[in-house]
């Protein structure tokens, strides 16, 4: 509850922030420029420009908007080929049996423990994956190494384990890309800059109520949009966290009850 209050508080301050500064833009342009005489046609040269800049600027929050919305749908994609990937080899060291089981299946589930306790705090926080749960990985990785199958049935059961083990590695590289790229003035820069042109271009137009609220209106849903952005850009931390449910389920399931005790 409190994440969503969080998220919601974060979303108002968006929409009331860019309110403010496209009234402001629209008022400091009226109160700097003349909006012309009647005949010159000021209105029409602020209006093409406007609707130039508008263009523009509508398009590079769409480009961006489907961006961030993509790549947060890849890593929710990602989390749940990572839990399939843990949950196989957990499985699969069931079926081929003997004294490595018991390990292989207790590093799995302090794996998860780990990257839900520790490494998602650190993905929120742009400080890369945990060498703690890196290091874990490696100790599981060096055990299936070590396999020595004699039948075909080992085997084939030896050989999915390192290529579903390799997999894992692949998917943590992938969560962590989405993490380190952060957000620069590259794009904030121009998405302000083009909200205040916009909204300085609609200075030839008298204050009256109408247009306040028509110019507020624009504000808010321009608002909305960088709000949006903002929290697809990190999807590891709020407004727009993603929980790491894939690995909570297997933790609560039969795996969690591989941890050792305490």
């Amino acid at each position: 509850m409190s994440d969503f209050l969080t998220s919601l508080a974060t979303g108002i301050g968006f929409v009331l922030a860019t309110i403010a500064l496209v009234l402001g833009s629209y008022f400091i342009a009226r109160k700097l420029l003349h909006p012309g005489y009647e005949g010159d046609r000021t209105w029409d040269v602020a209006n093409n420009v406007a609707v130039r800049i508008a263009t523009l600027h509508g398009l590079i929050l769409g480009l961006v908007y489907a961006q961030e919305l993509d790549d947060y749908k890849g890593v929710r994609a990602t989390l749940t080929d990572e839990a399939i990937a843990i949950s196989d080899v957990y499985h699969d060291a069931g079926r081929y049996g003997g004294v490595i089981v018991a390990p292989l299946q207790e590093g799995l589930a302090r794996y998860l423990a780990v990257v839900v306790d520790e490494e998602w705090p650190l993905l929120a926080q742009h400080q890369g994956l945990s060498a703690k749960a890196w290091m874990i990985w490696d100790e599981v990785y060096r055990r299936l190494l070590d396999l020595s199958p004699t039948t075909d049935r080992e085997r084939y059961l030896s050989q999915r384990m390192k290529d579903r083990i390799a997999s894992i590695a692949r998917y943590r590289q992938l969560r962590e890309a989405t993490s380190v790229s952060r957000f620069s003035g590259l794009f904030w820069g121009p998405a302000l800059i083009g909200l205040i042109l916009v909204s300085a271009a609609f200075y030839v137009s008298r204050p009256t109520r109408t247009h306040i609220a028509l110019l507020s209106l624009f504000g808010a849903y321009s608002g909305v949009i960088l709000f949006f952005i903002f929290a697809f850009s990190n999807p590891y931390a709020n407004p727009g966290k993603l929980e790491p449910r894939p690995f909570e389920h297997l933790i609560r399931g039969e795996i969690g009850r591989s941890l050792p005790a305490g």
